[in-house]
């Protein structure tokens, strides 16, 4: 083999002669071809093991639910008092939709409080074996007889599929 080849060019993973180099001898415009092609398919590989990599790094878990645009939309149905659009989200006929907006209408520090709520304000709490997300808005004053008074108004939700559910509300106070 003449001294300027490099006999590792011309072999393949099997190490055997690559087609048309007969096995010996040095075409430096073949050999030149086999390097160029050898360092792309090296690029190559090196480019998908990186984004792969950078995929699984930079990715963050998602849910396949909406759970917080589905409570803007339970919040928008109280405040625009749409019994149908709350309904849509009671977990059973059960929930009185009409009712939960008329306790949150009664006094405009529940709706107050409802307006600036986000889904990541809702708390968890467990109910036996069940975790139930809580929404809640409290107020306390007095009376004109200086008689403090506190009230609170509570919807419970089940995460479900699809979409969140009201599975009760409670007034209190």
């Amino acid at each position: 083999m003449p001294k300027d080849c490099n006999a590792e060019l011309f072999l393949d993973y099997r190490n055997r002669a690559l087609p048309g180099t007969g096995g010996a001898g040095c075409n430096k415009s073949k050999m030149k071809k086999h390097s160029a092609l050898r360092i792309t398919v090296i690029v190559a590989f090196l480019a998908v093991v990186a984004l792969a990599c950078a995929g699984q790094i930079q990715a963050q878990p998602t849910s396949r639910y909406s759970y917080d645009t589905d409570w803007e939309n339970i919040k928008e149905a109280i405040l625009n008092k749409d019994v149908r659009a709350l309904g849509a989200y009671a977990a059973s006929d059960a929930i009185d939709a009409e009712e939960i907006i008329q306790a949150f209408h009664a006094d405009p520090e529940y709706l107050a409080q409802l307006k600036k709520s986000t889904y990541r304000d809702l708390k968890t709490e467990i109910d036996g074996s069940e975790v139930r997300l809580v929404f809640s808005a409290m107020v306390s004053g007095s009376d004109e007889d200086g008689n403090t008074y506190e009230s609170g108004l509570y919807i419970y939700l089940n995460q479900g599929e699809p979409s969140l559910e009201i599975v009760s509300f409670l007034a209190a106070g």
